[in-house]
């Protein structure tokens, strides 16, 4: 067995150890060693990264309880240099233990528990057993508060293990899985877990909640960043909110205002672009049908192409209206309702086999897309099948 040298020692970074034996994990060599600071992923904590004896340490895994380190090359026999790239290390420990801190937050404030953690490259995650009605914008805030407080309290952080009869007096969070190891704040948290974590709670730094959103029955996924994670987001969060404000020509505060004003405006073009089309396709409609049924005729748009099918069918002529947009070709027939013939899906299922496109409709309305380099021949096919009605 590996003594696990970071459940004594989460600071420590360097260390000699011993290669116990290798093995191979995933295509890549796995060196085991008789001692290790490199924390294994678990518990919703992603493994170390470093290096061991200049081989890159790419990831920490336990199986079967033997921890490999998978190495980008082979190392050993014989002694080896560890060292614990700490950047990443601290950052598991703020956001774990913010986890931690968070956790007990809203089941204390919520009567929410917590069911999984995950600890991902750019934010974290809990999910709470509760349902998101009950996690409204106070709720989330309330519960940041109190894990916030906590964290500015600097409280000490115990992680050892504990004897049967110790746990028995701590008001666990949850119940053991493995080992007997709690990670205690007095008075406010008591969790067993085998991951890093910081002395004290002040080392977490701050924790801002992002979100929540519904995640399966009666659950809810909390979003939320701990320590220098926050710093960063605030940082990329000034550069989105100074560049929005820029081309809104507006000042930050100002955003929202400026947002709603713009959407709105775009809203009201939007209509006006449309009834415009309706009346360009009523226009045009008039002209085709004048010279027969049915109209075959390719377009600019999409969306004029289903404007002017539609008014071609609206004064009892059958369309059959294509369009090139963004690199698919369109296809939008129509006839007037209750026409006699064969259906347009039905004539629309053969021109899409010409495109190798999807759609659909039903026997007076139908359209779909597909590729664009035979757009005429799908509609020449589509017009044969209506002429032979």
């Amino acid at each position: 067995m590996t003594d696990r040298l970071y459940l004594r020692d989460p600071y420590l970074t360097r260390f000699s150890a011993r290669v116990v034996s290798l093995a191979d994990l995933g295509g890549r060599p796995a060196a085991v060693l008789d001692r290790s600071a490199f924390y294994p992923e678990g518990g919703g904590q992603p493994g170390d990264r470093g290096s061991l004896s200049g081989a890159a340490v790419l990831d920490v895994q336990e199986r079967d309880g033997v921890v490999l380190h998978v190495l980008d090359r082979p190392v050993g026999p014989g002694e080896v240099e560890g060292m614990v790239d700490w950047q990443r290390r601290f950052d598991h420990m703020q956001q774990h233990h913010g986890q931690h801190l968070l956790s007990a937050a809203f089941e204390r404030v919520n009567g929410a528990p917590t069911t999984s953690f995950h600890l991902g490259e750019r934010t974290c995650t809990i999910d709470l057993d509760c349902s998101i009605s009950r996690l409204d914008e106070a709720a989330l805030r309330s519960a940041e508060a109190a894990a916030n407080e906590t964290v500015w309290r600097d409280l000490p952080v115990v992680a050892r293990d504990f004897g049967p009869e110790e746990r028995s007096r701590l008001p666990l969070r949850k119940e053991p899985v493995k080992g007997d190891r709690v990670v205690l704040v007095e008075g406010v948290d008591a969790s067993p877990c085998g991951g890093t974590h910081p002395s004290r709670t002040g080392e977490v730094g701050a924790i801002a909640v992002l979100g929540a959103q519904k995640w399966g029955a009666g659950k809810a996924r909390v979003e939320f960043v701990c320590g220098s994670r926050l710093l960063k987001l605030l940082t990329e969060q000034g550069r989105w909110l100074a560049g929005a404000a820029e081309t809104l020509r507006c000042a930050a505060r100002d955003l929202p205002e400026a947002a709603r004003r713009t959407a709105d405006e775009a809203i009201a073009r939007r209509k006006m672009s449309e009834a415009l089309e309706k009346d360009l396709a009523r226009l045009q409609a008039a002209e085709f049908v004048a010279k027969g049924s049915p109209v075959v005729a390719r377009v600019e748009r999409a969306s004029l192409a289903r404007a002017l099918a539609a008014a071609i069918a609206e004064r009892g002529a059958t369309g059959l209206i294509g369009a090139l947009e963004d690199g698919r070709a369109h296809l939008c027939f129509a006839r007037p309702r209750g026409a006699a013939g064969p259906g347009m899906n039905e004539v629309l299922k053969g021109a899409l086999e010409v495109l190798g496109g999807k759609g659909g409709g039903s026997p007076d309305f139908a359209q779909g897309s597909g590729e664009p380099t035979r757009l005429d021949e799908a509609l020449a096919a589509a017009r044969v099948r209506v002429d032979l009605q």
